[in-house]
């Protein structure tokens, strides 16, 4: 029994470690936000093209953190569930947590949710694992 529990609190850790680092790669890779600017000289048709590479902390400013720290926050409520033992909570909250993260993942999935794929996946698994623990006690 405990050991299921474990594994379950294993999952969740790896899907919290996978949300943080697409929120440090997202935030900070410096080819996040690309970017092409055309300059008119004053006196012909010759212009000049300039392109644009940053972060999308440079580009945006802190603003662009919020959404970035969204998953974080669902993943590291499911791994505070899962370290509860809490069996009433986990059967409350990890489905929905969840499946709050995997209709991020749909919604923003041209932009930023793909990044966050792989965490929401691992949660889906978590959500499983804390479940097959409820039930297993039930059988009891």
């Amino acid at each position: 029994m405990k050991n299921k529990w474990n594994v379950a609190i294993i999952s969740a850790l790896v899907s919290d470690v996978l949300a943080w680092v697409a929120f440090l790669w997202l935030l900070l890779w410096p080819y996040s936000y690309q970017g092409v600017s055309v300059t008119q000289t004053a006196g012909g048709p010759a212009s000049q093209i300039t392109e644009t590479h940053t972060s999308l902390l440079a580009a945006n400013g802190l603003w662009a953190i919020v959404p970035l720290l969204f998953p974080v926050v669902i993943t590291a409520l499911l791994l505070g569930v899962a370290l509860s033992g809490n069996r009433k909570a986990a059967e409350l909250t990890a489905w929905p947590l969840a499946a709050i993260l995997l209709g991020f993942c749909v919604l923003s999935g041209f932009s930023i949710g793909m990044f966050y794929l792989p965490a929401a996946l691992v949660s889906i698994v978590t959500a499983f694992l804390l479940l097959r623990r409820k039930t297993e006690i039930k059988a009891r």
